[in-house]
């Protein structure tokens, strides 16, 4: 088992567990953990790993080096609880482990193995041994999807397992984005698949039982460090698991409270304003719908009591039913529960602090147009009383620790609220305008009245995070948001196009102006307004009145005069100004414009589709923030913070954390909860590959793998049969040949005894001859009915190039190939590419799919010619022998042989390719020699336009001659060199080249020998 994880073996692990391996058994001990741990591959989180063991000296990306420090498990639980967030408790804590100097070292992975002491180091008290989340966490950091996956379904508490597993991807992926991107990008799918699992798991579990499945979020799991599924979720981002109908759900009763989700938002209100009406069942209550349920399920017991103690006595079955009922009886709410759960609701809360909201806008507004006095009114004096409220509760929303997940984190969080920053800034201006409003001066009071004035609009602005909750309104704001972000990057654009118009019309028209503030109307207010329709009328001399302007800038209400002449006319360009507007708003008011409603209509439809599950993500926040509000409004809620306060420093009673949102069950709930969820999830599994099995893509997967393996047996058999067939017929061919040997002799023998006969025998040929015979007379045969086949290779030797493909049937010429646009190629440089060049020439053997010269010479045939030595190797005269040169570059053995010129005598050649001396002793040979070939040579080195042509000729040498003795000399010389020269045997395997093998069957038959 140990073998197959490191080795990353996942069907050999896979069929280990099928026959009985137990994954418990195989981590009862820890030092395996710490073993699987010191065989990482190399990944991310090794590295992260190797950097927090080192202290954090690491630089990024460097490799980890092999004995720095010790690594153990309790440093693996940081780095996990680093990527879980500081919410979550350690899953590894080591009670009694000591360090030594003898400790192990780490290593990097490829070198070595990451070392992990375990000899020391025992589980505390408090860690939860969990065998399954062991080995699946072990998986998933190193990015392992195979192993991951099976580590998943040994989990029990599987849906939390799945969003700890997207929140620590999708923390590595992040992390890990700028050094290695293509990970990063594996890493986030992982962690998408394991959202869809945990909300396939989910729906499942939900289907079945909607109660015990949300009793499943807000469980506390201690094998994910005391976290909660729903937060896991919540911090891994994974939006589509939040927006499932079932956490939705659960949301919405704890936004209802103690009230049923099934009353009306009107009865509410009404309740809100006549609570007397919550005694008369106007509303709903939870506990009425839960002591409804109970009585129909006691009704339901109480038949099935009937039926099974059916014949007994009324009494025994009325003692059953009392004592099932006194065991969970639920009592209905009293008057003053009634209340309290109503004014509790976070429901009622939100509608509460809306009305005071717009309490607080209305006086603020009055306060601003009316009442605004040099020495404060009541009006004011309320108006400062209620802002009070809201920084108190401000700070109790900063301090609250609502999960448990400390101050530090808490503030980060609060930062990181756009909302929160708009509450912040309008308290700060709030607090500046007051400031500057109790001065004694006129001037700094007015300033004040301007600032309290800006920061009304900030408040109104805060409007939209109320109606966020709005399931018709909450996805606007989100879009109005993302809007707000492009319009951002567009002023940005529109920004450079206003003030490179406004600083040169200003500086045309107006000559040094000195005032500031007309100076920014005139460069900047003046060209932006220009985009909304308002036209300049001092670009146009048509339009000029000189009494609307300073001449001088005398006048602060009045802009400076442009440039004038003497009859008090301006002189600056007309043309100019009224070209450079006409090209301003070209670009900034009809490019510039669409430009932002395109960008507008794109955002829009990018977020139409996902607003819904950003709203039901975001949805959660506000229902958090109601939920541990206090129950009285602004500025009532004064006196609940002060009840805190109290409760807090002086009475030292800190506020207990929510139950509705952790929730921690006894152990035999528990255990039954994570059975049925185990259950839930094989359900899904069985249904998951149920539903693989019978796509599409299966069946198409499926088949074209039963079609793969039929072809194989197909071909294997095919070539069994070749093989078999081959054998016969060279047997066949074998007794032929000796059979006409036999009948040759007796033919012989017969002419020597003097006998005659009036028909004249037939031609009995030997084994070599009919197979010269038939090879000759078959080779044209073959040539005329089969093309070559060497000459139509798709790639080019020693070249990129690929020939364009030619069908069988469409070699020859004569065949009608319309489609054909084969490639031109030259290796060497060559100035006859041109299309009248090429077409003088014609390969006789038909189409080859390349034009050009190729790597051969000259267009047109490319004469070799091949003079065969041979000779007997022993004195029967049983093995002839060739002398073969070893071709480098084709690695094998080749007839001698070198290029020849079309009309150049055949002793010139033989004296370039044998040398001179060589060539003086082979000219008595010359004239016994045979032509064995002349022709078409099916080369790969063919094209359309080029191709190679031979002549073979055979020499044969006897041994005991001054020539044999040279030609053995340049053998043994030639040893020592790259292409050495070597005495073979004439045989099939003799050369791999057809046209050199056929010639030597042909010399073989020559010869009279086998070949």
């Amino acid at each position: 088992m140990f073998s197959a994880l490191v080795g990353d073996k996942p069907e050999f692990v896979r069929l280990l567990l099928e026959n009985g391996v137990c994954v418990r058994e195989f981590l009862e001990r820890e030092e395996t953990l710490c073993e699987l741990y010191s065989h990482l591959p190399s990944c991310f989180f090794l590295r992260k790993l190797a950097k927090r063991v080192q202290g954090g000296k690491m630089r990024r990306g460097q490799e980890p080096l092999p004995g720095s420090r010790k690594v153990c498990l309790s440093h693996v639980s940081e780095e996990v609880r680093h990527l879980l967030g500081s919410f979550t408790q350690p899953l590894y804590i080591a009670s009694r482990y000591k360090p030594t100097k003898d400790d192990v070292r780490l290593k990097v992975p490829s070198k070595g193995a990451l070392d992990l002491p375990c000899s020391g180091e025992e589980w505390s008290a408090d860690t939860v041994w969990d065998p399954g989340r062991d080995l699946f966490l072990w998986a998933v950091v190193q990015n392992n999807r195979e192993l991951a996956e099976i580590g998943w379904e040994q989990c029990r508490d599987c849906i939390a397992a799945a969003l700890a597993a997207s929140k620590i991807l999708r923390k590595l992926a992040q992390e890990s984005g700028e050094d290695d991107s293509e990970e990063a990008t594996e890493m986030l799918e992982l962690a998408n698949h394991y959202e869809k699992q945990a909300i396939g798991v989910f729906s499942e579990c939900h289907s079945w039982d909607a109660q015990r499945a949300q009793k499943l979020l807000i469980r506390i799991s201690p094998s994910w460090g005391r976290s909660t599924c729903l937060w896991l979720a919540l911090e891994a981002h994974d939006k589509s698991f939040i927006a499932h109908s079932g956490v939705q759900a659960l949301l919405t009763q704890i936004w209802c409270g103690e009230l049923s989700v099934d009353n009306p938002h009107w009865k509410v209100l009404l309740c809100m304003i006549f609570f007397p009406l919550i005694y008369t069942g106007f509303l709903t209550f939870r506990r009425d719908e839960d002591i409804q349920r109970q009585a129909e399920r006691t009704e339901q017991q109480k038949l099935a009591m009937e039926s099974v103690f059916a014949g007994q006595s009324d009494g025994k079955i009325k003692r059953h039913l009392r004592g099932f009922s006194q065991k969970s009886e639920l009592k209905p709410l009293n008057c003053s529960s009634r209340l309290m759960s109503f004014l509790k609701s976070p429901q009622v809360k939100f509608y509460w602090n809306i009305a005071s909201y717009f309490g607080f806008l209305w006086l603020f507004a009055v306060v601003l147009m009316i009442d605004f006095q040099t020495s404060p009114s009541w009006r004011e004096l309320l108006l400062y009383v209620w802002l009070t409220s809201l920084v108190c509760e401000e700070i109790r929303q900063l301090y609250h620790d609502f999960d448990g997940s400390g101050f530090r984190r808490k503030a980060k969080m609060y930062i990181k609220d756009l909302w929160n920053i708009l509450d912040v800034l309008s308290i700060v201006l709030f607090i500046a305008g007051l400031i500057c409003r109790l001065q004694a001066s006129d001037t700094v009071f007015y300033i004040g009245k301007v600032i309290l004035c800006i920061d009304f609009i900030i408040f109104c602005l805060r409007l939209m995070a109320i109606f966020s909750i709005s399931r018709t309104l909450g996805p606007k704001i989100i879009i109005v948001r993302r809007m707000m972000l492009d319009l951002f990057f567009f002023m940005f654009l529109l920004s450079i196009w206003v003030v490179a118009y406004g600083v040169a019309k200003q500086g045309i028209l107006i000559e040094n102006e000195e005032r500031l503030n007309w100076i920014i109307r005139g460069a900047v207010y003046e060209p932006y307004i220009t985009i909304f329709g308002n036209f300049p009328t001092n670009i146009d001399n048509t339009l000029f009145d000189i009494s609307s302007c300073s001449v001088n800038a005398s006048d602060p209400l009045k802009p400076k005069c442009p440039m004038l002449n003497a009859d008090n006319t301006p002189v600056f360009p007309e043309w100019l100004t009224i070209m450079m507007l006409c090209v301003y708003l070209l670009f900034a008011n009809i490019l510039l414009l669409n430009l932002l409603i395109a960008i507008f209509n794109y955002t829009f439809q990018e977020v139409q589709d996902n607003t819904d599950t950003i709203w039901k993500f975001q949805r959660y926040e506000l229902i958090k923030e109601y939920h541990s509000r206090p129950a009285l409004p602004p500025p009532f809620i004064l006196l609940s913070h002060l009840i805190l306060f109290i409760r807090g420093v002086f009475l030292r009673d800190l506020p207990q954390r929510h139950k509705n949102f952790r929730q921690e069950l006894e152990q035999t709930e528990e255990e039954e909860l994570l059975s049925w969820e185990a259950y839930m999830k094989d359900n899904y599994l069985a249904s998951t590959r149920q539903d693989e099995s019978q796509s599409v893509e299966h069946r198409i997967h499926d088949t074209a793998e039963k079609v793969g393996a039929m072809s194989e047996l197909l071909e294997r058999e095919q070539e069994m049969v070749s093989a078999t067939m081959a054998k016969r017929l060279a047997r066949l061919e074998e007794q032929v040949s000796e059979s006409a040997k036999a009948l040759r002799w007796i033919i012989d023998a017969l002419k020597s005894q003097g006998c005659k006969s009036k028909v004249q025998p037939p031609l009995m040929r030997s084994k070599s001859s009919d197979r010269d015979d038939g090879d000759s007379s078959g080779q044209e045969t073959d040539d005329e009915e089969a093309p070559h086949m060497f000459a139509r290779q798709l790639q080019y030797p020693d070249s990129t190039v690929r020939r364009f493909p030619v069908p069988e049937e469409k070699v020859s010429w004569e065949v009608n190939f319309s489609p054909y646009q084969p490639p031109v190629y030259n290796q060497q440089d060559s100035s006859e590419s041109d299309t009248s060049a090429l077409d003088k020439h014609r390969n006789p053997g038909g189409r080859t799919g390349i034009r050009g010269k190729g790597a051969l010479n000259t267009l047109g045939p490319n004469h070799i010619l091949h003079p065969i030595f041979t000779r007997w190797r022993d004195a029967e005269h049983k093995v002839l022998e060739f002398l073969a040169i070893w071709e480098d570059a084709e690695k094998r053995w080749a007839l001698l042989g070198g290029p020849a010129k079309p009309d150049e005598p055949l002793a010139q050649v033989l004296e370039r390719i044998l040398g001179k001396k060589l060539n003086e002793k082979t000219k008595t040979l010359l004239k016994a020699g045979e032509e064995v070939y002349k022709g078409y040579v099916d080369d790969s080195r063919n094209t359309d336009n080029a191709w190679v042509e031979t002549s073979i000729i055979t020499l044969h040498c006897d041994k005991n001659t001054p020539l044999m003795a040279d030609l053995n000399h340049m053998v043994e010389s030639s040893l020592s060199s790259h292409q050495p020269l070597q005495w073979r045997e004439v045989s099939s395997d003799a050369c791999r080249c057809s046209y050199q093998r056929d010639a030597l069957r042909q010399i073989a038959h020559h010869h009279n020998t086998y070949f």
